[in-house]
């Protein structure tokens, strides 16, 4: 790893650290202001956890909406994605017949999260079956004769397992013509890649705040249409259930409100790395590791247009539990588990500390694996 980038962070300098999307990293500083943060709320908790929040939350609501093109009055700052998507599974509306269409790639909580919603009204939920390695053509097939009566479309801008660019706006216009609501989880989007909430025709997006931009977890946020604003509420039923969006969602419960304060200066830090081209850098590793891997016989799960900048997934011709002890020996973090016709899967996450050293050292554990 780059040492005068990696010493910003609070890393293990022994492990090479290619696993940044599943969690984020914060930098010391953000870690040290997050700090800083919770003991002056803690100074005086009727103040700080009172007017001055609603305040915080209000400002930092607009700062969330510029982001991703929206208007303030249509977004909600959440924990991550899964309480959004517990939020809209539990209160968009939806009847016995209806249908739930998403592929077998989304995340699985999402997946059940809908399924369990379904199975409460009588509803239905199509799996479709992803294929990987993919091509965007074959994935907007997929949706191109949706069962009547479907009601929503679940799809990701960046499918987290197989690290997928998916073709939202094709889905969108494909969902539009069979009269079904589009929803987005963009958890892998903001800090990665951009996000236009304005040009993507769906109904409802959400996602993560925490995995690629440097604010302490966890943060995100939900955007839905005006036209759902008075519809979606949190899973949780808590004390403003009846306020307008935000506060809707500011207080579903006691919780830590330091990312949410923090992230004016996740940004700041943010912009630094995208005006030093450390971001760009970043993608074009990401770039050299599908040259190294695809080498190596290790399959990208997707065409180049379907590859996002900064995340590569690869099908690995290695059982899974030799490829995670083969890993963990070399001391390299990346995300291990399978596509979803259960052959192994690798994904990658190059952020601003990774060198070309760190791809040599995945390199090297990838070339003793056992021939398959």
């Amino acid at each position: 790893m780059i040492r005068s980038l990696v010493e910003e962070f609070a890393f293990d300098p022994a492990v090479v650290q290619l696993n940044h999307a599943s969690f984020g990293a914060p930098t010391r500083a953000a870690l040290t202001w997050h700090d800083a943060v919770r003991r002056a709320a803690e100074a005086d908790t009727s103040a700080s956890l009172g007017k001055a929040l609603q305040d915080d939350l209000r400002r930092v609501g607009a700062v969330v909406a510029g982001l991703i093109g929206a208007d303030p009055a249509d977004v909600a700052i959440v924990t991550a994605s899964t309480e959004a998507s517990g939020a809209l599974s539990t209160s968009l509306p939806l009847a016995a017949g209806d249908v739930v269409v998403l592929t077998d790639g989304e995340y699985e909580s999402v997946i059940r999260a809908w399924q369990v919603r379904a199975e409460a009204v009588g509803a239905t939920v199509l799996r479709l079956p992803l294929p990987v390695p993919a091509a965007s053509a074959a994935v907007v097939d997929l949706f191109t004769a949706l069962p009547a009566r479907t009601r929503y479309v679940v799809l990701s801008s960046i499918t987290s397992s197989t690290a997928l660019r998916m073709p939202v706006a094709e889905v969108a216009r494909l969902a539009a013509d069979a009269g079904a609501a589009l929803v987005v989880d963009a958890a892998h989007s903001v800090g990665h890649e951009p996000l236009d909430v304005s040009t993507l025709g769906a109904a409802a997006i959400y996602g993560s705040l925490h995995k690629w931009l440097p604010v302490p977890r966890p943060l995100g946020f939900l955007w839905v249409d005006r036209a759902l604003v008075d519809v979606v509420r949190p899973a949780a039923v808590a004390l403003h259930l009846d306020e307008p969006l935000l506060q809707r969602f500011g207080w579903r419960g006691t919780w830590d409100p330091a990312p949410v304060r923090g992230l004016e200066r996740a940004l700041d830090e943010w912009r630094t790395w995208d005006d030093g081209g450390r971001l760009d850098a970043a993608a074009a590793l990401a770039d050299r590791a599908d040259q190294l891997l695809t080498e190596l016989g290790w399959v990208p799960t997707g065409e180049p247009s379907m590859r996002p900048a900064r995340l590569r997934g690869f099908v690995v011709p290695t059982p899974l539990p030799v490829l995670r002890e083969t890993l963990a020996a070399a001391g390299v973090r990346l995300w291990t588990g399978t596509v979803p016709d259960g052959r192994t899967a690798a994904r990658l996450a190059t952020h601003v500390y990774t060198d070309e050293a760190d791809l040599n050292r995945l390199a090297a554990a990838a070339r003793s694996l056992p021939a398959a």
